[in-house]
């Protein structure tokens, strides 16, 4: 996975998924953190951001997806449990198979993998739900037509 750490920030190259059905978003919990973030994960040396995020939701949620088209860019500089991070992030509109057993969940419940959490929840309930990163709860509100790019800097990193 590409992460690492150099002069007190860990820099990470994420991946995204916005899967939306009847007016829902699937998230995942973030178990103890109180917030919530979008399936996805860490792109591997020489893996193209689109195959990273097909990986990440296979082994999330134990069946495939279909990969769409980039939403969002985004810059975001952000601390968490302490430590000073640099992401950046791709996020792609994904779509689940019509058939797929998780469209009808309700609640929380498991994914494929240890630990993860899923939910869908409405997309005018995202704020409540504390999705993060927060500028998340206004593009799904409304996706961008074209791909954007976004800054996020809660480091207050001064411009060099």
């Amino acid at each position: 996975m590409i992460v690492f750490t150099r002069d007190g920030l860990t820099f990470m190259y994420r991946v995204g998924g916005i899967a939306i059905h009847d007016g829902r978003v699937l998230v995942e919990q973030a178990v103890g953190k109180g917030f919530c973030f979008l399936p996805g994960g860490r792109v591997e040396f020489g893996e193209n951001a689109s195959d990273a995020l097909r990986r990440e939701v296979c082994e999330e949620l134990g069946e495939p997806a279909t990969i769409g088209r980039l939403l969002i860019t985004a810059d975001n500089l952000f601390e968490f449990d302490g430590r000073r991070m640099q992401e950046v992030n791709l996020y792609f509109l994904v779509e689940l198979d019509e058939d797929s057993p998780i469209l009808d969940r309700d609640g929380m419940f498991e994914g494929a993998e240890p630990n993860v959490i899923l939910e869908w929840i409405p997309v005018d309930e995202l704020r409540r739900a504390n999705l993060k990163p927060e500028f998340l709860h206004e593009q799904i509100r409304d996706l961008p037509r074209t791909p954007l790019y976004m800054i996020r800097d809660d480091l207050g990193t001064p411009p060099r």
